[in-house]
């Protein structure tokens, strides 16, 4: 029962934390953690990584205006500068060339018609526009209606260009993260990166995208010119693209990737298709994967470009060349974007560069990839049931080593598999949130447990102990004090002894024997309890219970009395319902006594030490010579109401020299038998007669009273002690007493 328990505990454990980790992955704060935590981390553990090939910024820096003799803004520079640009560029045979730029207003009409002729001239440059956001209110006053359109650039640009997109980003309050591929808002318009990916792959495989269509949609394959050039010239890629794309899309990855494993095209052919594919089936958006910190991607000066002086003449060969502003150039206009790789306030990324990554990630196929949304859940549900699992069949200190060593052994392959597949694992959530969510329960647990073994071991120490001394014991500072443990105490101690015991432990095996003990005491020890005594020692048949504190209390001689009577009855229910009899003889004495440790470093027992203890064992076995049950000292009585007792003498104990008055405890008042005040006035004569050395007299009395009460044990021993032992005569002068030899069985001698 207390294994499944455990084992529901820890399942219930892991399922919670599980599904509070698979629900934050669902969340935008889980999202946001994620990014500004797990994802930044990835970045800067990793660090930078090689720029992309077929990727070149050529930057409007601060240092161009100056030596091109211009003005130090570039918006007032002629058009013709551009067009000189792109013949210089288009010498070296790019694929394309696209603006980071918007040529939005009309300037000088020789100007902007050189720069028009010089975009047409190549047939590979792309342009930028913007989206421009309108709100009109609406009959309800909390809500609004938007739209965006877009604004191109003039006309005799556009018209000139493939085409013009725009580059939105997502909204962020810290580093940019994520691009759009395709504006919904604005009727899935492809974003400027896609437009340059699309126009790249386009221009480099048009050949294979041909045969490729000429499979999956002939229809389109039909419509479109043998070569690429001629579409460009009639300014339709813009057009073309999106059925290219959507033909694309309707293909299964599977099919997709068989029909390209059939045509055995080149291994960069492949990559470019299988990356356009899956820009066609994916998501509106995609994650940076950032090359590093600013400048890491290759940038020239637009200068040095233009000047056509000391430049390879593989630079930009078959590449996508990105023109756009410098950070560098206006840095108070604060038009930089802050990445993983920003190492202060003016650290920060040119808009040019943040479109030179996206489009290379593209080309690339190096974008990040986050781990799929269901993918996580499984994750976080897999991920707390390992290590609370751990939790429940190590032991703590393995379990501590095991949870560290797994949680770095996550953090590694997540690092590996970002740096190597560009796949993002997410961290935030397995290592912490719900890695300290299993620490804190495997804590508790153990806190519980520690708790429980002492709850446990405090019981299981109280059937020795009373539970006072278990908690003081435990709390001692040191072992060196354990001897000195103990005070100085006032109150009753009870020694019980069974008679026949030592017939039976003769007839009975050790088994038996000892399942009878355990009933027979299983009678006594809730009585001693319920009356507030504490069992001090068990040896064999005979018990020393104890009523004690600091002080005087004459409650303790009230409930040790109403214990002995309870145990007596008790005791004479048990004999009747079970073969073995064990008639039981209690003897009570009231003192001082000393209760705590007894033994050396080895050993202990905690015990009461005293004269009391030993002179009630001796009024115990005093029972068996008088024939009675329960006898108790004068100084038990003392005070005492309630109670039904009659004197049976005084008795010089063995190893004593001063003789104890003690009583027989009959029953409480209310519950007396109506037969005994009549014996006990007569005895109580007799016992006088006896007391003033009146032997005969008291001899006769005692027989008198054995005529009417035959069988009362004190009268018989008093009537054999008169007959066998004449007493002596020396002490006339005081009450007559018995001095005894060594009738006792002894406890704690």
């Amino acid at each position: 029962m207390n294994v499944y328990k455990k084992t529901s505990t820890a399942v219930i454990s892991a399922l919670l934390i599980g599904l509070l980790g698979a629900l934050l992955s669902a969340t935008m704060p889980g999202l946001y953690f994620e990014e500004e935590w797990g994802l930044s981390w990835l970045f800067k553990a990793r660090g930078e990584i090689a720029p992309p090939r077929d990727v070149v910024i050529v930057t409007l820096d601060k240092s161009s205006p100056e030596q091109l003799h211009l003005p130090e803004n570039p918006e007032k520079w002629p058009r013709s500068v551009y067009a000189r640009l792109i013949e210089t560029l288009n010498r070296y045979d790019p694929a394309v060339i696209a603006f980071n730029i918007y040529f939005g207003e009309e300037r000088e009409p020789s100007s902007d018609a050189k720069l028009a002729k010089a975009i047409a001239a190549g047939n590979n440059v792309i342009l930028s526009n913007y989206l421009k956001q309108y709100t009109f209110p609406s009959a309800d006053p909390a809500k609004t209606f938007t739209y965006e359109k877009v604004i191109d650039p003039i006309p005799v640009l556009a018209h000139a260009a493939l085409g013009a997109a725009p580059f939105p980003l997502p909204k962020t309050v810290t580093t940019v993260k994520r691009f759009w591929t395709f504006k919904q808002s604005a009727g899935g318009l492809s974003t400027f990166p896609v437009a340059v990916f699309e126009c790249f792959v386009l221009k480099r495989a048009y050949a294979e995208i041909l045969r490729l269509l000429h499979q999956i949609d002939p229809a389109l394959q039909a419509t479109l010119p043998p070569t690429f050039d001629p579409l460009a010239a009639k300014s339709s890629v813009f057009e073309v693209v999106p059925q290219i794309r959507q033909a694309f899309a309707a293909q299964s990855l599977t099919q997709f990737n068989e029909l390209l494993r059939a045509a055995n095209y080149p291994q960069e052919t492949l990559r470019l298709l299988q990356s356009w594919f899956a820009l066609a089936k994916g998501a509106d958006n995609r994650y940076f994967n950032h090359y590093g910190k600013a400048g890491t991607i290759t940038t020239l000066p637009f200068h040095q470009v233009l000047e056509d002086k000391r430049l390879n003449p593989d630079l930009f060969r078959h590449k996508v060349i990105l023109i756009g502003y410098s950070e560098s150039l206006e840095p108070e206009k604060l038009q930089g974007f802050y990445t993983d790789f920003s190492g202060g306030v003016s650290a920060t990324v040119s808009p040019t560069e943040i479109v030179a990554t996206a489009a290379a990630n593209l080309i690339d196929g190096s974008g990040i990839r986050p781990l799929p949304l269901q993918t996580q859940c499984v994750l976080a549900l897999f991920w707390s049931f390992l290590l609370i699992g751990v939790c429940r069949l190590c032991s703590y200190p393995l379990t501590t080593v095991l949870v560290i060593l797994l949680t770095a052994g996550y953090a590694a392959f997540a690092y590996f598999r970002f740096t190597v597949d560009h796949l993002w694992l997410p961290l935030f959530v397995p290592l912490l949130l719900q890695t300290p969510a299993v620490a804190v329960v495997m804590i508790f647990s153990y806190l519980q447990k520690n708790k429980q073994d002492q709850q446990n071991l405090h019981k299981t120490l109280s059937y020795y102990l009373p539970n006072n001394v278990v908690s003081a014991i435990a709390n001692q500072a040191g072992l060196e004090a354990m001897p000195h443990y103990g005070e100085l105490v006032h109150g009753v101690c009870m020694a019980t002894d069974a008679g026949r015991y030592t017939t039976l432990s003769e007839t009975l095996d050790p088994l038996p024997l000892n399942a009878l003990l355990n009933q027979y005491y299983g009678v006594m020890f809730p009585l001693v309890k319920h009356h507030h005594g504490i069992i001090s020692d068990v040896i064999g048949d005979a018990m020393l219970a104890l009523w004690a504190t600091p002080s005087e209390e004459i409650q303790h001689k009230i409930n040790a009395c109403h214990a002995a009577l309870e145990i007596k009855t008790a005791i004479d229910h048990f004999n009747r319902s079970q073969p073995h009899q064990l008639p039981t003889r209690l003897g009570l004495h009231f003192g001082e006594m000393h209760l705590g440790n007894v033994g050396a470093m080895q050993h202990f027992e905690y015990r009461a030490v005293g004269d009391i203890v030993n002179t009630a064992a001796r009024i115990e076995g005093l029972n068996k010579l008088l024939g009675t049950q329960i006898l108790v000292s004068s100084s038990v009585i003392e005070g005492l109401s309630g109670f039904f007792i009659r004197k049976v003498g005084a008795f010089v104990l063995k190893g004593k020299t001063q003789p104890v008055e003690l009583f027989e405890l009959i029953a409480p008042t209310d519950q007396l038998d109506p037969a005994w005040p009549p014996l006990a006035a007569a005895f109580t004569d007799a016992l006088k007669l006896f007391q003033s050395h009146r032997w005969t007299e008291a001899l006769n009395a005692f027989l008198d009273i054995n005529r009417q009460h035959p069988g009362d044990g004190p009268t018989l021993f008093y009537i054999q002690y008169l007959r066998q032992r004449p007493p002596e005569t020396a002490l006339l002068d005081q009450p007559a007493r018995i001095e005894l030899g060594n009738p006792i069985n002894q406890l704690h001698l």
